[in-house]
């Protein structure tokens, strides 16, 4: 089947940046989008700003029911993340750092999602992203170059129609992960009761006085990491996001056979996060499946073995909110001053093991519920490449 294609700027009424203005997280106006108000690759009501603002005045800058919301400044894997206004929430804002493409009269909403969406429009798009040390972004004028194909609308909607039954599919199986995830907290509460308030009345101490703090530093010079066994991975922000560190850092871009200094090679077990600028807002926070020598972009925190285990640890750092302790006004940042004072609950070893065997269990059926998500998503990714091929 032969279509037309038809460049970015074609297709949209337009492609533009939202509003420019400060914005806070306390509920004052109507909402305004956000970079990571599309992290999931949808429109999350929970992750928007605010800044006391009206419609009135402000009415070329709501979304429209079918606009898509398209992250064109972020680090490298992020960009190109797109995302399809729904009508929810019911008056939002397009705010500054996210680009609005509205759909023209050709053009059926849906399936300009799914094309923008696709492995091929990406490939497209790499090439126009312009590279910098923290982020990276692409012009709306290159994006606006970039073709995509254009059936009849009939014909767009049908295969819309076809990759949303798919889609519904896999989105479940994300549900279903989504609610097995949670009970990794909700088998902490049950056992420990609430980490702030410490209904069960656990023995405490200050962070400092049961974990060790690793403060990362320049890297040392390595070698591209291709699986090598013992060593340390050099470590960056940026690694944290790879699928394979979902839950575990296990891989990093490079390599080092020798540790770095004491203070900045972390042990197996450490937990680690983002010390500096916007990612401690992401609030990330991985256990190290390898020891690491880390950034000056990260910090780590390794439990004392005759107090901690490593994934009570983990569970009792997954309550905080890195983003509320950290300091600096314009650069955040997070110092062992802000986490050693910390108060944490110690109980007893044995209950602790018996936590992480709970854990194990649970990680279990997390990972055959995630290879069901695999094969949902094996089928997605085939449907959607014969939709646009033409063979669907």
């Amino acid at each position: 089947m032969s279509w037309t294609n038809v460049t970015v700027g074609d297709a949209f009424d337009f492609v533009r940046n939202g509003k420019s203005i400060k914005q806070s997280k306390k509920v004052d106006g109507l909402p305004i989008t956000r970079i990571e108000t599309i992290a999931d690759r949808i429109v999350d009501p929970a992750r928007v700003g605010y800044a006391g603002l009206n419609e009135a005045g402000n009415e070329q800058w709501l979304l429209r029911k079918g606009d898509i919301l398209f992250s064109h400044i972020n680090s490298v894997d992020h960009i190109g993340k797109c995302a399809i206004y729904e009508g929810v929430p019911e008056k939002l804002i397009h705010g500054m750092n996210l680009l609005t493409l509205r759909p023209g009269r050709l053009l059926h909403p849906k399936f300009a999602y799914y094309v923008l969406s696709h492995d091929t429009f990406r490939a497209r798009l790499l090439p126009f992203v312009n590279k910098a040390v923290n982020q990276a972004s692409v012009s709306t004028t290159n994006l606006k170059t970039l073709e995509i194909p254009l059936p009849p609308l009939s014909e767009q909607k049908r295969i819309a129609a076809i990759l949303d039954k798919a889609d519904q599919l896999r989105q479940k199986r994300r549900q279903a992960i989504a609610l097995l995830d949670g009970l990794f907290q909700s088998i902490f509460l049950e056992m420990f009761g609430d980490p702030v308030s410490n209904p069960m009345g656990w023995q405490t101490a200050q962070l400092a006085d049961v974990a060790d703090f690793f403060a990362g530093n320049s890297l040392p010079a390595g070698v591209d990491f291709e699986g090598q066994n013992g060593g340390y991975l050099l470590l960056k922000v940026s690694d944290l996001n790879r699928l394979e560190n979902a839950e575990c850092v296990i891989s990093a871009a490079s390599f080092s056979e020798k540790p770095g200094s004491r203070a900045g090679t972390a042990p197996i077990g450490a937990i680690v996060f983002p010390k500096r600028g916007g990612a401690i807002a992401t609030n990330k926070k991985r256990t190290l499946g390898r020891p690491a020598i880390l950034d000056p972009n990260l910090m780590g925190v390794a439990p004392k073995a005759n107090h901690l285990h490593s994934t009570f640890l983990a569970a009792w750092f997954s309550f905080l909110d890195l983003a509320s302790i950290s300091s600096g006004s314009s650069v955040p940042q997070l110092n062992k001053q802000d986490l050693a004072p910390l108060m944490i609950h110690v109980p007893s070893l044995q209950l602790q093991e018996e936590y992480g065997m709970r854990l194990k269990q649970l990680s279990r059926i997390v990972a055959g519920a995630a290879k069901s998500l695999d094969g949902a998503a094996s089928v997605f990714s085939s449907l959607q490449h014969r939709a646009f091929s033409g063979q669907l």
